[in-house]
């Protein structure tokens, strides 16, 4: 058996920590092997990486204890670019990895210097770019694509390599459903073409479920549980409380109200738990799930009327948008990468003016307002949180706009340690920002807007880098300054949030509205969803499948199927 990676007895900290980042590392990676490696916001997954891929112990430095092999090759006697030579890898934030100025070149880059001849070059790019659904933006500057996009052209970057070990840290975080779909497809593909080895970090259980050999959790830098899939989240649900596939956790709730019978391998795909909810579908009376409740709104507060706007590339990313928001409205925006999501976000808080149109905020045109006019209103997290932090410490992060608004430090104290604590980061709050894994970042920057009480609360993608749990953790808080009286956008591909958060979504594509209705409205219509290339979450698809009424999470299927006779 040749094993392509080998971890023994690994041990790491950072030169500026006091604490072990990573404990007792013991792992071997058959060659072709698809590995998954999840666990929770600062776990250590990021490090590992490094490890694997040999930044660290050469390019970071700290204390390092045991060895790790690629290939049999010791990452500590042998150099980065020894290494690289059989490991690819695609970080959490692609654009740390961009070098050039198109996208062309992004992907030519490693391939001219690995002396790839010019025609077999031009025909691996080509391939590529149609792999990752890019073809048409080749001569597009990587910083102006959206985030989605970014993170295609990276993995790209790295496809065209064709290395013989890929360590992808969180590389489907950004994509829309349709994008993930084609990476994992990509991924196997080349598995199989070349037995190309595989380590994914993600917090897509669901994915993970389907296509990983072995699925890896790590807690506080430490190997807790390692199996395939049905085993790993047979154990990971009662032992860890790990998140699991929406079908697995469906599962598990119908056994503990005795309404199945014990699976002898625990479901984890659709297809597995359709034959007995169609059973269970036979002895019951299904309830009508009920209407979304009614949430009494203000008056409008912000405006959009047949807003265009254009890059200076010439992209067209909004085309015509009309959009009310009205005071106490809990909003989601959803759409494929590239849809005008970020750019609809931008224009709302000033940072960009329409080429065309109208935007008015609290009655006033955009255009008598400042940016920090509109800010002391309108609160932005950006979906790459290192995009608004700056300072030395994560106090300080908090702090600053505060003290720029004149408030005392008495009050300021109270307002960054309450969010803070709430956020899970009070222990971090003397930590610089930067030694954040992302996850405790992108909590960080909403941290941030949070501390200063806008009206208006926007947060473009806050749960990537965190797994469900996490995701719902921050949600839960959403919902609760919602209900205090603010009014929340969020911008997403996590379509299982919008199934139990959102009350109104609005769907975007090409950088128009294609649709504005309710989350049952808008997650039950198959054909809206195709278009806009999401995917449904399990139950609405299970449901849709089995009853003539599709329901949207588990708690209304639970209460749904309340007429069980």
């Amino acid at each position: 058996m040749r094993y392509a990676i080998e971890v023994e007895e690994l041990w790491w900290k950072y030169e500026s920590s006091d604490h072990w980042i990573l404990k007792n590392i013991n792992l071997r990676i058959k060659e072709g092997e698809f590995i998954g490696i999840i666990g929770p916001s600062g776990a250590g997954k990021t490090t590992l990486c490094l490890c694997l891929v040999g930044i660290i112990p050469h390019a970071i430095k700290g204390t390092m204890k045991g060895h790790v092999r690629i290939y049999g090759k010791d990452s500590r006697n042998s150099s980065i670019i020894s290494i690289v030579e059989d490991v690819g890898v695609v970080f959490q934030d692609p654009e740390v990895q961009f070098v050039t100025m198109r996208v062309i070149d992004e992907i030519a880059f490693t391939l001219e210097n690995m002396g790839v001849p010019r025609d077999v070059m031009l025909e691996r790019i080509d391939e590529v770019l149609t792999m990752i659904d890019m073809k048409g933006y080749e001569h597009k500057h990587p910083l102006e694509l959206s985030g989605g996009q970014k993170q295609r052209v990276a993995i790209a970057s790295m496809l065209a390599r064709r290395p013989r070990i890929m360590i992808l840290d969180e590389p489907t975080s950004d994509l829309d459903t349709r994008g993930k779909e084609e990476v994992f497809r990509t991924l196997l593909k080349l598995r199989n073409l070349y037995g190309i080895t595989t380590v994914f970090v993600s917090h897509d259980i669901e994915e993970l479920a389907r296509h990983a050999d072995r699925i890896i959790l790590l807690k506080n830098g430490e190997i807790v549980l390692d199996g395939r899939p049905s085993i790993f989240f047979s154990k990971g649900y009662g032992m860890y409380s790990i998140p699991v596939p929406q079908i697995t956790e469906l599962y598990y709730r119908l056994l503990e109200l005795k309404l199945i019978p014990k699976f002898p391998s625990i479901p984890i795909t659709i297809e597995e738990l359709i034959p007995v909810i169609k059973r269970l579908s036979e002895r019951t009376k299904l309830l009508n799930p009920p209407d979304p409740v009614s949430h009494e709104t203000g008056n409008t507060i912000i405006s959009l009327r047949n807003v265009f706007f254009t890059y200076p590339d010439g992209t067209k990313a909004l085309k015509g948008i009309d959009l009310d928001i009205r005071e106490g409205e809990f909003v989601f925006i959803i759409g494929p990468n590239g849809s005008g999501k970020t750019t609809l976000l931008k224009i709302i808080t000033g940072l960009l003016k329409p080429t065309y149109g109208e935007v008015y905020i609290f009655g006033k045109s955009i255009h008598e307002l400042s940016v920090n006019d509109i800010a002391l209103k309108i609160g932005l997290v950006y979906q790459n949180p290192d995009h608004q932090l700056f300072c030395n410490t994560v106090y300080e992060e908090c702090a600053y706009a505060l003290r720029n608004m004149g408030m005392k430090e008495d009050e300021i104290r109270n307002r960054v340690e309450k969010v803070l604590k709430y956020l899970d980061l009070i222990e971090l709050k003397n930590t610089p920002p930067f030694f954040l894994s992302k996850g405790q970042r992108q909590r960080l920057a909403l941290a941030v807007v949070l501390a200063m009480e806008p009206k208006v609360i926007i947060v473009d993608e806050p749960t990537t880098g965190q797994d469900y749990i996490q995701s719902q953790y921050i949600m839960d808080f959403m919902k609760k300054i919602h209900e205090n009286g603010k009014t929340i956008i969020i911008v997403t591909h996590n379509m299982r949030l919008v199934a139990d958060y959102a009350q109104r979504v609005v769907v975007m594509k090409n950088g128009k509205i294609l649709a504005d209705g309710t989350s049952r409205q808008i997650l039950t219509n198959t054909e809206l969803l195709r278009e806009s290339g999401l995917v449904s979450p399990q139950i609405v698809q299970l449901t849709s499948k089995v009853f003539n009424v599709p329901l949207l999470n588990i708690k209304e299927f639970i209460d749904a199927i309340g007429g069980l006779s």
